[in-house]
């Protein structure tokens, strides 16, 4: 993955995936918390990514854990 570069406009969905490519593992409503964007949401793009091969949710019985398998 490319290194993200400070001067580019980023949504909120970017700066998701930024916090999974560097944490490596989020717990869902730390992440919905850290960006203040509703949990519903950040499901929603876990479905997304999950999709698309770049990242695995986890279930337990308390929380719900996206981790970045993504290249980088």
């Amino acid at each position: 993955m490319e290194e993200f570069d400070e001067g580019t406009i980023t949504t909120g969905i970017d700066k998701f995936i930024r916090i999974l490519y560097e944490r490596r593992r989020v717990e869902l409503n730390e992440a919905s918390r850290l960006l203040n964007i509703p949990a519903e949401t950040i499901e929603y793009w876990s479905y997304v990514l999950e999709g698309n091969g770049l990242v695995k949710i986890n279930y337990t019985l308390t929380a719900v854990y996206i981790e970045w398998i993504g290249s980088g």
